[in-house]
């Protein structure tokens, strides 16, 4: 998300290949949440203002680069793995921060993508990881992929196909 808005472009995105009829769908946070917003705050820099520069960013490129489309699907932010269940030794999924601090940074980054769908009007926020969230907060690591990934993503592709069939009913 963050090199999105850094850079305004969306990666691997071409217009050319979209039209007025087009649902298009991102999934873009794991990692702001995961390390990048927390390293920031090492820096000493204020975690509502990094988030709320980062969501600016986003949907600014995002309005910037998407030029035809019928409604722009932006998927929530997956809750955080848990550090006891993941071995965090893998420089390839680096974790920073408690386990509390990537719960509230993604809660934070969630609420704030719904309230800018909710203020674009051919935007849907759709989050459906409820389902795939432990009473703390951090992922049902039963359903991953055994990093911080969905494995098991039956539930979240129904949800998405009753999404998509409301949008073309």
């Amino acid at each position: 998300m963050h090199r999105i808005g850094r850079d305004n472009k969306i990666i691997n995105f071409d217009n050319r290949e979209h039209d007025n009829n087009s649902i298009i769908c991102l999934v873009y946070g794991e990692i702001d949440c995961r390390c990048q917003i927390i390293k920031q705050l090492y820096l000493g820099r204020n975690e509502d203002k990094i988030i709320n520069t980062l969501i600016d960013e986003y949907f600014t490129t995002i309005k910037n680069n998407v030029k035809q489309y019928k409604k722009i699907i932006i998927v929530g932010i997956i809750p955080p793995t848990s550090d006891k269940e993941f071995d965090n030794q893998n420089p390839k999924h680096p974790f920073v921060g408690s386990d509390e601090d990537r719960v509230r940074i993604t809660y934070k980054m969630n609420k704030l993508l719904e309230e800018y769908c909710n203020k674009n009007i051919n935007f849907i926020y759709f989050n459906p990881y409820s389902f795939y969230t432990k009473d703390n907060g951090t992922f049902k690591f039963e359903y991953s992929d055994t990093t911080v990934h969905l494995g098991d993503n039956t539930y979240f592709l129904d949800k998405f196909v009753e999404l998509y069939n409301s949008i073309n009913n």
